[in-house]
């Protein structure tokens, strides 16, 4: 009986045991109720930051490819600008050269003040003004006039033209017949269209060349060195 009774009692108590240890362990196993929710709460936090991930890529990535376009054209632009300030600053310089080693016939010009004369269109005048007149020696009073301006015989002592035709020039010198006005032409590298002084105009320098058949009927005179340094570039 004692080892019957022992023997149930061990039984009872190991019933019992399972009971007492196994029952916590069962009732701290998440159920099926509440697995659900917390994978549909971990699910949906998943898809909430890959999709805010993705916002803020397609964003970042938006703002560089805009920026880029916004950058790019900036580029060559500055670079082209800075371009044609030196043009025109070298042609500047070399214009006012000229000028400050011509002498025109006595009573031409008639005041301290040389009148510059521009006939638009132009490329490489930007920076030809009054200030040249450090170079010339006397006041610079620079004017713009279209091709067909009568003013261009009586108001200028020097002439700086862009494009114009041969048609154009032959009568621009036909008009300028009997007044002393010096003649200078940045797109004319080879001389051919009658002006006194032909611009050479590249990205390393300014030069010129000389028609002296025209410097000559102007009636303005050129220092020799100026000639001589003609000469040399031909």
């Amino acid at each position: 009986m004692l080892r019957q009774g022992g023997k149930f009692f061990t039984d009872a108590f190991r019933t019992i045991a399972d009971k007492v240890i196994l029952t916590p362990v069962k009732q701290f196993q998440p159920d099926e109720t509440q697995s659900v929710p917390m994978g549909k709460a971990r699910h949906s936090f998943c898809l909430s930051v890959k999709t805010h991930t993705r916002s803020l890529f397609r964003a970042a990535y938006g703002f560089a490819m805009l920026m880029l376009l916004l950058v790019a054209p900036l580029t060559p632009s500055a670079a082209q600008t800075n371009n044609d300030m030196a043009l025109n600053s070298s042609v500047a310089q070399t214009v006012n050269g000229i000028l400050s080693y011509s002498r025109w016939p006595p009573g031409e010009v008639t005041s301290n003040t040389l009148r510059l004369c521009i006939i638009t269109p132009v490329k490489y005048a930007a920076q030809l003004t009054p200030d040249g007149s450090a170079f010339s020696g006397r006041s610079l009073n620079v004017m713009t006039y279209p091709f067909d301006s009568p003013m261009l015989a009586t108001q200028c002592d020097a002439i700086y033209s862009g494009y114009t035709t041969p048609e154009q020039q032959a009568d621009l010198h036909q008009r300028l017949d009997g007044h002393a006005v010096l003649t200078i032409g940045e797109q004319d590298d080879a001389c051919a269209l009658l002006n006194a002084f032909c611009l050479v105009i590249t990205a390393q320098h300014t030069g010129f060349k000389l028609n002296l058949d025209t410097l000559s009927r102007s009636g303005v005179r050129v220092n020799p060195a100026v000639l001589q340094l003609a000469r040399e570039k031909e």
